[in-house]
């Protein structure tokens, strides 16, 4: 044949095949149903060319992935199940964008219809460095950076799970990075169910939650509408709340009731065992008020067996806020004696009772000569040479006793008449007890302990 012939057949047959094999039409739109398939690296067709570079290749693919898997497959929605897309260009792997500026729209809208699935995993895998598996954030005034939804109506479901294998790190971490002085939170949780929680914690150490102020305020804050602001329970430990403060003048322990009327408790303890203590005390301990009580003493190691017995003895009461003081004078040879008191004595003290007792003899004529006056008593009609035992009381009359004088007799309030404060004492029944409804515990969440 004619080589210019044989060379005009080729380059006819070449153009034929090439145009049998495209896909598409010059020109022809990528997301047209009409296209059969783009491959990244085929041969060139304008309309999978969709960043008209002169190639076809993988980016082409991406570019049209809500018509076109990456195997070029032309479909109606986005089925790109089991595909692997790699690179290192760019700061994203993949970017979605949402550009409508109103409606619950989502950048990026993920499902998993399985038992044991993840709607969205996020997985760094760089071994240093400040990493996040999953990142939100969100410009909004009123948004989430961040939003999990758990929507089954039972079952141990989680709006956000989040756990950390790492020997330091955090299961979930928040912060608040505005220092502002608004309230804001580092980490928020909010629970609607009568019986659910807030915030659960859940730990094998040796605490369960750890709180640390790293600023000059409190370490935990907790407010309770109705209920009891902090239950704390421990089924064999020693303590139920163990508080400790390090500072010179701190408080391991503060109470505080700041209802200004009604019978109400800074600080109220109590024990369901007879031989218990609803308070022990290891030190000292005072009060700024009035102390009750029902009976008093002291209670020490027995003097003549410390190692197996105690002894009691009960307080000196008395209707009046009454003070002792008593001791021992030796008479002169005129059978008198100057007893002198502190300086205080008359400014503490008023309505003064007197005893005198004769020691080594019979004193039928000892008397008080003189009452107080200037701080001492004289004593006269004694035996010269002889000892006198004496005793004088005094009635407070301090700023503090005379506002806060102690009622002798009182009426119940309305509201603790026919209760007693001590029922069973009185042939009554425990129900009666004023401390009885007291001690009643007010409604609980079914799951607490």
């Amino acid at each position: 044949m004619n080589p210019k012939i044989r060379l005009f057949a080729l380059l006819i047959a070449a153009i034929l095949a090439a145009t049998s094999a495209s896909p598409v039409a010059a020109g022809e739109a990528p997301n047209s149903p009409e296209v059969a398939a783009c491959s990244s690296g085929a041969g060139y067709a304008s309309g999978c060319d969709v960043d008209q570079d002169g190639d076809i290749d993988i980016l082409d693919v991406q570019l049209t992935a809500g018509r076109w898997n990456s195997s070029g497959v032309y479909t109606s929605g986005h089925t790109h199940w089991g595909e692997t897309w790699t690179g290192a260009v760019g700061p994203h792997g993949l970017r979605v964008e949402h550009s409508a500026a109103s409606g619950a729209v989502n950048g990026l809208y993920a499902v998993s219809a399985s038992t044991t699935g993840r709607g969205v995993s996020g997985v760094t895998t760089a071994t240093s460095g400040t990493t996040v598996g999953v990142y939100g954030s969100s410009d909004s005034t009123g948004g989430y950076g961040l939003y999990g939804a758990a929507t089954a109506a039972s079952g141990s479901t989680y709006g956000v799970y989040g756990r950390s294998d790492s020997s330091n790190g955090y299961g979930l971490f928040g912060v608040a990075t505005n220092n502002g002085s608004g309230p804001t939170y580092g980490v928020y949780g909010l629970s609607y169910s009568a019986n659910g929680y807030g915030g659960r914690f859940e730990g094998y150490g040796a605490d369960a939650v750890y709180v640390d102020n790293l600023g000059s305020g409190r370490g935990l804050q907790v407010h309770a509408s109705a209920d009891t602001a902090i239950w704390a329970g421990s089924d064999s430990g020693t303590a139920g709340v163990d508080g400790r403060a390090g500072g010179a003048t701190g408080r391991g322990v503060y109470g505080r009731a700041t209802s200004t009327s009604g019978v109400n408790y800074g600080v109220y303890g109590r024990t369901d065992s007879a031989s218990g203590y609803a308070g022990y005390f290891l030190g000292n301990l005072h009060t700024t008020g009035t102390l009750s009580k029902a009976a008093g003493s002291f209670k020490i190691d027995h003097p003549l067996d410390p190692a197996n017995q105690y002894l009691y003895h009960s307080f000196v009461e008395s209707p009046d806020m009454m003070n002792i003081y008593n001791g021992m004078v030796a008479l002169d040879a005129n059978g008198e004696a100057l007893v002198e008191m502190p300086d205080w004595f008359e400014a503490l003290n008023r309505d003064f009772r007197y005893q005198l007792t004769p020691i080594g003899a019979a004193m039928p004529n000892l008397h008080i000569a003189q009452e107080i006056q200037g701080n001492a008593l004289r004593i006269a009609g004694g035996a010269p040479g002889l000892k006198v035992s004496w005793e004088v009381t005094g009635i407070r009359q301090d700023a503090y006793a005379n506002a806060h004088r102690i009622p002798v007799e009182e009426e119940k309030p309305a509201d603790e008449r026919g209760f007693y404060l001590h029922p069973v004492e009185l042939g009554e029944p425990a129900e009666l007890g004023l401390d009885y409804h007291r001690n009643l515990e007010p409604p609980q969440s079914s799951n607490r302990p």
